[in-house]
């Protein structure tokens, strides 16, 4: 019993020290939504496991960039505010020494436009402070039974067309059905239902609110590993955590008459290689020369940064759209939006090995929904300029309409070699 109490003290020290560290997520993509984890082992040693695994299962999809943290004091800090979603994943069993810096941070990150993700048993995380209730949408009523015994039921979505729950369909999950939240006034947009088979009664299982400028979204889900197996929730828990960020709609700004004007002479350039009967649906210089859109949109990451090639002497036959480059480490994501799956569209896209770095990427699309995916290309060579002299290349491909969903489709150019991602210059033909 000695040397056994002794293991489980080692290994909750690892943890401990594991708790200042940031956790090492996979190279994220451009731009990601930054996510901070909030676990709690001071105040005892429920779900102590559930918040490595949950940590897991986001810093998986590339769109995400995740942080735990093992003390809900940090709460207190100015640490929440370097990230765009606060994840709640302990309740406070005894008072924190940080109480009040904790509640008014968290205060100021909902009510100025941080997203706040609240996970099972933190419905109890400040259960006697009214203002939780308006921030989480509904707490822990201790007077109340807590929830049905842990078992399989069925989770039924009640809104089928909002961002996160949109193309998740219902799901059965072994978890903990709670029972426990104290009615409120509190408006919420309820997400998805249970059905209790202690009492009969249906219960909110998720459920999303507005703070001022914040979005909050609420789960009961989650008690454990097996309730995270889940891919119904799995497929939630990341949609939420895109609607809390508020990036589920890509911003988008039309091109200027300028912008097309300035276009204009490459694309008179790349007309006279069209298909017969092809149409220049849209084209976009990466470097902001310019821009044109016949109703197709081909919205550039947000997060993209600029750089432009300065050979020492002009390069002849290398139009200037070639020398400038949209880059990122890992991956440039691009929203295609307005395509019609009753017709046939080619991709174009231009790029180049400018100071051989040694680069090597691949093209993938997904559907919107993350549903389905598919690599158009794996692994392509960039051409080298800078030791071998050779010029951009040109990579054309039929976009698959399958993957489209209310005229969109995700376009990804991903860094498998070399020092980043990079784009010259990018369009589409509609094929008559």
């Amino acid at each position: 019993m000695k040397y056994r109490f002794l293991f489980v003290f080692f290994a909750l020290s690892l943890l401990c020290v594991a708790a200042v560290q940031p956790a090492v997520a996979q190279t994220p993509a451009a731009n990601p939504i930054r996510v901070l984890i909030i676990d709690d082992l001071s105040q005892g040693y429920y779900h102590m496991f559930t918040a490595t695994t949950l940590r897991n299962i986001i810093r998986k999809d590339e769109r995400f960039h995740v942080t735990l943290v093992e003390d809900a004091e940090v709460l207190g800090t100015d640490l929440p505010f370097d990230y765009d979603v606060v994840l709640l994943h302990f309740k406070n069993y005894r008072e924190p020494k940080r109480n009040a810096a904790m509640k008014a941070n968290l205060e100021k990150f909902v009510t100025e436009g941080g997203g706040l993700f609240v996970y099972h048993f933190a419905c109890g995380a400040f259960e006697d402070w009214p203002a939780f209730d308006k921030f989480s949408g509904r707490v822990w009523d201790p007077a109340l039974p807590a929830h049905d015994p842990y078992g399989r039921f069925a989770v039924n979505i009640s809104d089928k067309e909002h961002p996160i729950t949109k193309g998740v369909g219902n799901f059965e999950i072994d978890d903990e059905l709670y029972t426990c939240l104290k009615a409120s006034d509190v408006p919420i947009h309820v997400l998805a239902e249970a059905t209790s088979k202690v009492d009969g009664k249906k219960y909110p299982m998720a459920f999303a609110l507005e703070n001022g400028k914040g979005r909050a979204f609420h789960t009961t889900l989650g008690h454990d590993d097996k309730s995270l197996s889940a891919e119904g929730f799995q497929a939630m828990i990341k949609n939420a955590l895109v609607w809390c960020a508020k990036r589920e709609n890509p911003q988008h700004i039309a091109p200027t008459k300028a912008e097309v004007d300035a276009a204009q002479p490459r694309m008179r350039d790349i007309s006279v290689t069209l298909p017969t009967g092809a149409k220049l649906r849209t084209y976009v210089d990466c470097g902001g020369a310019g821009r044109f859109e016949d109703g197709l949109k081909l919205i550039v990451p947000e997060s993209a940064k600029l750089w432009q090639f300065k050979p020492e002497t002009p390069l002849e036959g290398v139009p200037p759209s070639h020398l400038t480059v949209l880059y990122d480490l890992a991956q440039l994501s691009f929203l295609i939006d307005g395509l019609d799956r009753s017709k046939k569209y080619q991709l174009n896209v231009v790029w180049w090995d400018f100071d051989a770095s040694g680069r090597s990427q691949s093209l993938v699309v997904q559907s919107p929904d993350l549903s389905m995916v598919r690599i158009l290309r794996a692994g392509i060579a960039l051409p080298d300029f800078k030791e071998s002299g050779m010029p951009p290349k040109t990579v054309t491909i039929m976009l698959p309409l399958a993957f489209v969903r209310d005229g969109k489709l995700i376009l990804n150019v991903k860094n498998e070699g070399g020092s980043n991602a990079v784009v010259n210059e990018m369009w589409i033909n509609e094929l008559l």
